[in-house]
Order: C-alpha cells, then sequence, then structure tokens
C-alpha cells in the first residue's frame, strides 16, 4: 500500500543517494548540482510536493512548483528511487489524480526530460503531456525533451 504526504526537506536529503540511475543522470546532465541540493531546492519552490512510500520505504518524490511569481505556469518534476517500478500501478494511478488539481492551480504545466529517459518519457506520454522538438541544453549539452499539458486541453 502507497502512502503519501507532502513532502519535507528531509525527505528529499534521504532521496539523494536512493535515486534511480536516470534521474541522478538527468539532474548530472542538466544542472550538474548535488542530487541532495537540488532536491531540497525543488521541495522548497513548489506549491504541492508528495512523498510516496509504501511500507515505509521511500519510492519517489514529485511535486509542482511556480515558473515565476507571477504566472500561470507550473513545472512538474518527480524523482524515485528503483521502487518505482515495484510499485508501478499505484504510482501512475496516484500521480495521474494529481493532474486536474495541478492545472487548476496553474492552467499549463511545462518542463523538460532527458531525451534518453525513454521510461519517463513513456509516463509522462500517458499522463496526456504533448513533446515538442529535442532541445540541446544542460550542462553536459545533451537533448532534452520539452514537455507541456494545458488546462484547455483536458
Amino acid at each position: 500500500m502507497i502512502t503519501m504526504l507532502p513532502a519535507t526537506e528531509e525527505d528529499a536529503r534521504e532521496l539523494a543517494p536512493l535515486l534511480r540511475a536516470e534521474d541522478r543522470a538527468e539532474i548530472a546532465a542538466l544542472s550538474g548540482r548535488e542530487p541532495a541540493e537540488l532536491l531540497v531546492e525543488s521541495v522548497r519552490a513548489s506549491w504541492e510536493t508528495t512523498t510516496y512510500r509504501a511500507d515505509g520505504a521511500l519510492i519517489c518524490i514529485g511535486g509542482v512548483a511556480p515558473l515565476s511569481l507571477i504566472g500561470s505556469t507550473g513545472v512538474p518534476w518527480l524523482m524515485g528511487t528503483d521502487l518505482v517500478p515495484v510499485h508501478r500501478k499505484a504510482f501512475m494511478r496516484h500521480s495521474r489524480e494529481a493532474m486536474p488539481r495541478w492545472l487548476a492551480r496553474y492552467p499549463t504545466l511545462r518542463n523538460v526530460v532527458d531525451a534518453r529517459y525513454a521510461e519517463a518519457i513513456r509516463w509522462l506520454r500517458w499522463l496526456g503531456f504533448r513533446f515538442g522538438e529535442p532541445v540541446v541544453m544542460g550542462v553536459a549539452g545533451l537533448p532534452f525533451l520539452p514537455f507541456q499539458m494545458e488546462a484547455a486541453d483536458v
């Protein structure tokens, strides 16, 4: 059974050493920053965050942050452990349930995903995000796919 609670900075620090290899690679390619630093910052900046656990074990943390203080665009994000695929069905159901709430707050949701991260791209497509053409970006100069969802499209 999955439990979901608002994410804390302690959750973010706990997640950092447990990150899936693909999430760690995405952070390194995009920002080059330490995962714990980036995760704590993401939790602090977000309007809503959720820590997903199964029997106390950390599965993932996700949330949505404002793109700017005065805008109507939210930046969805999620980082997880190797337990995400173990709890795939429940994780997917719960992540989909967040979309209407996030779109009510931010009529546009937008971010980028590492173009190498096939599983994340499949999940984002399943959630209903549309993808743009790859853009070379980040400290590693690798391709990232912009993705977006609008309340008007749902």
